[in-house]
């Protein structure tokens, strides 16, 4: 298999938060050419923040996209100068929650859909986290905190409390890389 031959790239719409492109691709083997549109956006960080007791801090917002309030963690947009996903983590996690925290840790990356998004998604475990910071939120957030024990996080899941696809992403690498705390 060989990857498609890029002829053209245009932006269609330009936007604060993404680029909709049409991309112009050759297939190698078939000979033929398709029109491909992309949204061409930052990458994103989500962050799983355990506090020392076992407790996570998760967060209530209001999502747009599907009209309702969802229960997630905490994440956001790389800013264009942003090249470090546990910096962007760091400052996420306190400008949404208060909460911070000096021990970071990437646990895995995800691209959230290939098929029309050009962006990584990164999930960073921030451990022993502390209300001791102060939020700053965007003009187009109001966001709720709350903690539950990390241990209720499944039946979160299970129960549909929790539905946002990147949080469940972040609990399932977390939970491969840290069985200890699901083990009974």
């Amino acid at each position: 298999m060989h990857k498609w031959t890029v002829l053209d790239k245009k932006a269609l719409i330009q936007s604060p938060m993404f680029s909709f492109m049409e991309y112009k691709l050759k297939h190698g083997d078939k000979n033929t050419i398709h029109n491909f549109y992309i949204l061409d956006t930052s990458d994103w960080v989500n962050i799983l923040p355990i506090t020392a007791d076992g407790k996570i801090v998760l967060i209530r917002q209001y999502r747009a996209g599907i009209d309702e309030i969802l229960i997630e963690i905490p994440g956001g947009i790389m800013d264009k100068d942003e090249t470090d996903p546990i910096a962007t983590a760091r400052r996420e996690l306190e400008e949404e929650t208060g909460y911070i925290t000096d021990n970071l840790e990437i646990l895995g990356m995800v691209y959230p859909n290939p098929s029309f998004m050009t962006n990584k998604c990164y999930f960073v475990l921030a451990k022993d986290v502390k209300p001791l910071g102060h939020t700053h939120f965007d003009p187009s957030e109001y966001i709720e905190t709350f903690t539950i024990d990390i241990k209720e996080f499944p039946e979160y899941i299970l129960s549909g409390k929790i539905r946002h696809s990147l949080t469940i992403n972040a609990f399932a690498y977390f939970q491969l890389k840290y069985p200890k705390f699901f083990n009974h």
